[in-house]
């Protein structure tokens, strides 16, 4: 792959700029709202120019921007991108998008790949961006019956080699799924958590577990607003389910349940010892 593209340089779109940078000898052109973002990516090097000129000659093309905005962008710039050219988003949901793009891509000559980089920091835009944010985390790419396994295989070689240490295949039905748990309940988990007026006073009475459960609080809302409602179904079952376990922990505190409580907190520590397990050993197969 000689050249690459890239549509929104934030956290998630600069980080892949600068990585491609350091761990390739790709040209990278570049595309950003923000005029100061575009004059600095140019300035520090991290890109060769600005995308604008250059759609007809890149050899994929990466889209780092809001899910409600990515479809139209990525429709509006197809025409001008050379056949065979491999699109992929970098997106936190998959159905909405690929359903739009994966078959209307495909009738072009153009090979679409549903992405999500499973990294972040409680910060945002250009600025942080940081060139080692995707080292030893999981790239997801979703496919289905439009996707070409030759451009599969480029994206999977480039996510590997820019730091990635895992590239997870799956469809864009199980990712929405599974990431309603894994990564958008924490968030309003977090956000909710937080809101307790308790949280006036809990100076000197707070260490690790108030941290870990506060992190992700601090999070860009618009955009996580537009995730959640994109992924409805998936992220109000997660919290149904939730709301049902805490129903559980509450009904035998107030009724006084010992046995009944250690039960319930047994099962989570075995669960939670479970899932490290099975962690552990997946790790050591990669």
């Amino acid at each position: 792959m000689r050249s690459i593209g890239l549509i929104g340089l934030g956290l998630i779109g600069g980080s892949m700029a600068k990585a491609i940078r350091s761990k390739t000898d790709c040209s990278i052109y570049g595309m950003d709202a923000d005029e100061k973002v575009m004059e600095t990516a140019v300035s520090e090097g991290v890109i060769t120019a600005g995308l604008e000129e250059h759609f007809d000659k890149i050899d994929m093309l990466l889209v780092a921007l809001y899910p409600t905005d990515v479809v139209d962008i990525i429709l509006d710039v197809a025409p001008r991108l050379k056949k065979g050219c491999i699109v992929i988003d970098c997106t936190g949901v998959k159905k909405v998008i690929c359903t739009k793009l994966s078959r209307q891509l495909s009738d072009m000559g153009l090979f679409f790949i549903g992405g999500h980089p499973m990294a972040g920091k409680e910060v945002a835009g250009y600025k942080n961006a940081d060139a080692s944010l995707y080292e030893g985390a999981s790239m997801i790419l979703c496919t289905d019956e439009y996707t070409d396994e030759g451009a599969l295989a480029v994206a999977d070689e480039l996510f590997k080699k820019i730091g990635f240490s895992r590239v997870v295949h799956t469809t864009y039905e199980e990712h929405d799924s599974v990431i309603a748990y894994t990564s958008q309940l924490a968030h309003i988990v977090s956000s909710s958590y937080i809101k307790s007026p308790t949280l006036e006073k809990r100076y000197g009475f707070s260490a690790g577990s108030f941290k870990d459960m506060t992190r992700v609080a601090k999070l860009n809302e618009n955009m996580w607003a537009d995730l959640f409602l994109a992924n409805e179904d998936a992220i109000v079952s997660e919290i149904d389910s939730l709301i049902n376990h805490l129903m559980e922990y509450e009904n035998a505190i107030e009724g006084h349940n010992r046995d009944r409580l250690v039960a319930l907190l047994r099962d989570g520590r075995i669960r939670k010892e479970d899932d490290e397990e099975k962690e552990a050993k997946a790790r050591g197969k990669k």
